[in-house]
């Protein structure tokens, strides 16, 4: 459904992600028209996914991993009708393997945070008692610790904080750091110590199920975009994909009209620039520089690189849904056979992931396919027996801003000098890292900024 030929919407939303789709669903659960444009031909931005042709699988463009202390991602799931594409473990349950052919699991138990945790931490059986005992001083620490009024945690990495509390170099490896990659998507040597604080106090401290894995059991698309795009369009609102915006009028402290690639001129009541950090010079150029001061922050970040290895076999040899390996340039395996309900005659599909990838993104597909299966053989020694079908090789080069120390102090907020122009996505100031949950987390803030806007 489209908006009335000559209407203009109460609000654009700019950029189909995550953030943008969060924004305009909740918008239009509150009956305000909104107008949504995508310059991509499908929405999701970082989180969609495709059909690959030879196999006919649903390939995600990057692996993307959530929690139950994902609550602002649960509660745009329910609300789009897509929770029954996902599932949400009971406990958190993980299996970390070695190549020396351990296979450890981190398995919360039945009691209410953070006791479930620290009773799975204890019961780890890839480090010793002692070290066990040692990750109590983390514990202690994340119940005292302020990540976001803590200067003197917000001056340190994550390797100086764990480096402080005395952790061993086993605790490191085979725990903290699998963490901190997996969520800030950088080395523990350069990414927040604040950041990494506030993740472990979310899915660790809050309630029971906050650190259970939550499981796509479809592509990103099918989770995460599909039904958003129903949702807008079943309530008068019009998403448009192709289409990006061309120009941006400012009038005083307003963002008065936009023009857009196709030649439309619309001019909202409000505006949501949903768009990532490097491109939000493309939509509000340098001239905008001085109505607009906060557009200069984004030329701050640095981006950190994703890198996916899709592989199909010819058989099976990986028994758990996902994994994490301990010491090895891939951090994570998902058995995506055993994970997506739609299945198409493939033996052994699996995506293998490398975070903070930066020292291997520029290599040729070849080499990294060929890193894959040798990392395979070390931690899967019945990997060398099948044969390998089909690989795909994604490099997300700007996958998420690296949170290196010092970077808080330039994510914007989401408000702007002009006063019906907001800011989402996971890079503002949403006090977490560059994950999906952030990514909604601003698109609700924004919906509830427009609102107050509007008195709607």
């Amino acid at each position: 459904m489209q908006l009335q030929k000559g209407r203009n919407p109460d609000v654009l939303v700019i950029g189909g992600g995550v953030s943008g789709l969060t924004a305009a669903v909740d918008l239009a659960s509150r009956g305000i028209s909104v107008l949504l444009v995508e310059q991509k031909q499908h929405c999701g931005g970082r989180t969609y996914s495709f059909v690959h042709k030879e196999t006919g699988d649903e390939v995600d463009n990057g692996q993307h991993m959530m929690m139950g202390c994902y609550h602002f991602t649960l509660r745009f799931l329910s609300t789009i009708g897509a929770m029954s594409r996902i599932s949400v473990q009971k406990r958190l349950s993980v299996v970390f393997r070695d190549a020396a052919g351990g296979v450890f699991r981190l398995q919360s138990g039945p009691f209410p945070a953070p006791a479930n945790i620290l009773f799975g931490l204890l019961r780890l059986k890839s480090l010793t008692l002692a070290q066990r005992f040692s990750l109590l001083r983390v514990g202690a620490a994340l119940l005292f610790e302020n990540p976001n009024t803590d200067e003197d945690l917000q001056s340190l990495t994550v390797e100086q904080w764990l480096d402080r509390l005395h952790q061993p170099k086993e605790n490191k490896e085979y725990l903290w750091n699998i963490i901190a990659v997996g969520t800030l998507n950088d080395s523990p040597a350069v990414v927040s110590a604040a950041l990494f604080v506030k993740v472990l106090q979310s899915a660790f401290m809050g309630k029971q199920g906050d650190s259970s894995m939550v499981i796509p059991h479809e592509g990103l698309s099918g989770v995460l975009v599909d039904g958003a795009v129903d949702y807008l369009e079943s309530r008068n609102c019009e998403v448009r994909t192709g289409t990006s915006v061309d120009h941006v009028v400012m009038e005083g402290d307003i963002a008065a009209s936009v023009l857009l690639s196709s030649g439309d001129i619309v001019s909202p009541r409000a505006i949501v620039s949903a768009v990532p950090y490097f491109d939000l010079s493309k939509i509000f150029g340098t001239e905008t520089g001085r109505a607009f001061p906060e557009r200069a922050l984004a030329d701050k970040f640095i981006s950190s690189p994703i890198v996916t290895i899709y592989l199909w076999f010819d058989r099976s040899f990986m028994e758990e849904d996902f994994a994490a390996l301990l010491g090895s340039p891939v951090h994570w395996v998902f058995n995506k056979s055993r994970l997506l309900t739609k299945k198409n005659g493939s033996v052994e599909y699996l995506s293998l992931v490398i975070s903070g990838a930066a020292s291997i993104i520029d290599r040729e597909k070849e080499e990294i396919v060929a890193l894959g299966i040798s990392e395979l053989g070390r931690f899967y020694p019945a990997s060398a027996q099948a044969a390998l079908l089909h690989s795909l090789v994604i490099k997300e080069k700007r996958a998420t801003f690296s949170p290196r120390v010092g970077t808080q102090a330039y994510r914007p907020a989401h408000t702007t000098s002009l006063r019906n122009l907001f800011l989402a996505g996971d890079w503002t100031d949403t006090k977490l890292p560059a994950t999906i949950e952030g990514a909604a987390q601003s698109g609700y803030r924004c919906s509830e900024l427009v609102r107050k806007y509007l008195n709607a």
